[in-house]
C-alpha cells in the first residue's frame, strides 16, 4: 500500500501535448506545459513552461512563473515574474513583478500595494 505524508509537497503537472479545458483549482505546486483552456486558480505556486499556454478568464496563484504563452488577467497574491521567452496578454495584479528583458506584455499592470489585491479563490 502506498502512503503520503499529510505535509508533502504536491505537484501537480500537466505534460507537454496534454490538454485541459475547464475550471482547474489545485493546492499545492503546478507545472504546465501543456495547454489550458478556461481557469487556473492555485493555492500555490504556479510555473507556465516555455511551451505552455494558457487562455481563460482568470490565472491566480501566490507566486507565478510564466515562461510561455498567456491570455487572461493574471493575479499572483506574491511575486510574478516573466521570463525573457514569456507572451502574456492580460492585465495583471501583483506584489511584485519582475519582467525579463525580451518577454512580451500587452495590458495594465497594479503592482506593489496588496490593498489592490482581491481575496484570493479557494482551490
Amino acid at each position: 500500500m502506498l502512503s503520503r505524508k499529510s505535509n508533502a509537497a504536491t505537484l501537480t503537472y500537466l505534460g507537454e501535448g496534454a490538454e485541459f479545458e475547464g475550471v482547474l483549482k489545485v493546492r499545492g505546486q503546478v507545472r504546465i506545459d501543456g495547454r489550458v483552456q478556461g481557469t487556473v486558480i492555485v493555492e500555490g505556486d504556479l510555473e507556465i513552461g516555455p511551451k505552455g499556454e494558457v487562455e481563460g478568464e482568470l490565472v491566480q496563484a501566490i507566486n507565478l512563473q510564466i515562461h510561455g504563452l498567456v491570455r487572461a488577467q493574471v493575479i499572483a497574491q506574491e511575486k510574478l515574474m516573466l521570463s525573457k521567452t514569456a507572451h502574456l496578454e492580460g492585465d495583471i495584479r501583483a506584489k511584485a513583478l519582475d519582467i525579463e528583458a525580451g518577454a512580451a506584455f500587452i495590458g495594465r499592470s497594479y503592482t506593489g500595494e496588496p490593498r489592490a489585491l482581491p481575496q484570493p479563490e479557494s482551490a
